[in-house]
């Protein structure tokens, strides 16, 4: 490789260096774990109460407190649903006179 050829490459090799990043000096010790605070945990079973009633609001509140959920959804039995899982949801399922039938977290 010629002069003029080696400046250009030892430039260019000497440029991407500097966007290296450096090692630490002295040995890193991992970063202690933290404990997430935990969020309102869904427990449906807690909430079986309202099964066989009506899905008024007083009732609906009452069995998300008692579920400890954070929200609360009615679905009719026939209704299409997403299926994605959302944390801290209760879910109560209508049967097809409008009672509620069955209670699960989602």
């Amino acid at each position: 490789m010629s002069r003029s050829m080696m400046v250009p490459a030892l430039v260019a090799t000497l440029g991407l260096s500097a966007c290296a990043p450096t090692p630490a000096s002295g040995a890193m010790e991992p970063a202690p774990a933290t404990v997430t605070p935990a969020r309102n945990q869904c427990e449906a079973s807690k909430a079986s109460a309202a099964i066989g009633q009506s899905p008024s609001v007083e009732v609906v509140e009452q069995a998300r407190v008692q579920a400890g959920a954070e929200i609360v959804r009615t679905l009719r039995h026939d209704q299409p649903i997403t299926k994605e899982f959302r944390y801290g949801r209760l879910n109560l399922v209508l049967d097809a006179g409008g009672r509620i039938a069955s209670v699960n977290c989602s």
